[in-house]
């Protein structure tokens, strides 16, 4: 079977009070409004959300300054802002056009819409014309067939009168005059029936010839609009190219910057912008004021001999506090030599963490520091972390160094 491609051609019923082939064609223009409509709406809505991004990503570069980075990651920073800058003007660029494009688009709508609508309008006109005409041929039709069914009845009463001899030339007469009566109705309804059988074929050609050029003219219409509408949703993909495009370039500008950012490098600027003298604190050292005063004034070079290291401070030897859970801890163990200059509170430094296994123990972790109580037998020491006292290994921990003022 060969495929219609014309309008003209597909739309077509033998019923003559058919009208689907127009009803498709009117439902057909009601979906492409709905699809040009939410076209639009895309467009429109398209436009202000870039806008809106544009502005935002505007707001966004201000807060970026980065005036206080050095170097090279300085640099990429502030190119980083110029780009994000190019970013922003590109959506607003991206937003501007698809205004353009829901402009053309709202405009050609408006022009398609009022042609069809008038196509539509005159076409329904003709088909409503050529209906009624049906309408009225076929009630002649069908008064003319009943005149004509009452014209033969007439004629046979009269025959049958004439042929009767009991009739009276009376009834004859009236017989008569009824055959001519109904003579002259068929011929009536016979004229009316002719002369609504020429409008009703008037009414047809009439209504065929808009029906053909409204095939025509809805395809010519679904022509322009399809080229349209491909060429705008193609435009609409050239404005999200180029905006990639745009991303694209600008992320790159900001990554030739960073391929060159060095760390030593940066550091090494900081330095030399910033150092100091770089000579560290000397030692704080003790002298003996008694010493001094008995000995009277310095010279110039005595006052220069190097004074005495500080004495370490000597703590009374007091009993450990209770600890805060488990069984007092037992001070009949003697105490073995930790070794010089430890006393009780010295702060010392546990080396390996120890979870406590019993009431009397404490759990320690590495790089904590921790008051020193007592060495005890079996290879453990008694220390203070908070208000807690209790053992730890001895190997967990090792004397802290302390500067005395």
């Amino acid at each position: 079977m060969t495929r219609t491609t014309q309008y003209v051609d597909a739309f077509w019923e033998p019923d003559f009070t058919n009208t689907k082939g127009l009803d498709i064609l009117t439902k057909r223009n009601k979906d492409i409004r709905k699809v040009s409509k939410e076209l639009e709406e895309y467009y429109k809505e398209r436009a202000k959300a870039e806008q809106v991004y544009s502005k935002a990503i505007q707001a966004l570069v201000r807060k970026l300054e980065g005036k206080e980075e050095i170097g090279d990651l300085g640099k990429a920073l502030r190119e980083l802002k110029i780009q994000t800058e190019r970013i922003a003007r590109s959506h607003e660029e991206a937003g501007n056009s698809f205004q353009v494009l829901y402009n053309e688009l709202n405009k050609f709508n408006d022009e398609q819409k009022a042609i069809k609508q008038q196509i539509e309008d005159r076409t329904k006109s003709s088909q409503t014309d050529k209906i009624q005409k049906y309408k009225t041929c076929v009630s002649c039709k069908e008064k003319y067939i009943s005149k004509c069914k009452e014209k033969e009845a007439a004629e046979e009463a009269f025959n049958q009168a004439r042929q009767s001899v009991q009739i009276t030339s009376k009834d004859l007469s009236k017989a008569s005059k009824a055959k001519e009566k109904a003579d002259d109705a068929q011929q009536q309804a016979d004229a009316n029936y002719k002369s609504s059988v020429q409008a009703l074929e008037i009414s047809r050609k009439s209504w065929e010839k808009e029906m053909e050029d409204a095939c025509n003219n809805f395809q010519r219409l679904e022509e322009q609009r399809i080229d349209f509408f491909r060429d705008s949703v193609w435009k609409c993909t050239n404005v999200d190219s180029k905006a990639c495009v745009d991303h694209d370039e600008c992320a790159e500008a900001v990554r030739n910057v960073l391929q060159y950012c060095d760390i030593s490098k940066d550091l090494q600027e900081f330095i030399d912008n910033n150092k100091l003298s770089g000579k560290r604190p000397e030692q704080i050292l003790y002298e003996d004021y008694d010493r001094r005063s008995n000995q009277g004034p310095l010279s110039r070079t005595q006052s220069q001999r190097p004074p005495q290291p500080i004495p370490p401070v000597q703590h009374p030897r007091i009993p450990p506090p209770r600890p805060a859970e488990g069984p007092l801890i037992s001070f009949d163990e003697e105490p073995t030599p930790f070794g010089p200059g430890l006393t009780i509170g010295s702060q010392v430094n546990v080396l390996k963490s120890y979870h406590a296994k019993g009431p009397s123990e404490l759990t320690v972790e590495t790089g904590q520091k921790v008051e020193f109580m007592r060495e005890m037998k079996g290879g453990m020491t008694q220390v203070k972390v908070g208000e807690r006292c209790g053992l730890i290994p001895t190997a967990c921990i090792r004397m802290g160094t302390t500067t005395y003022l």
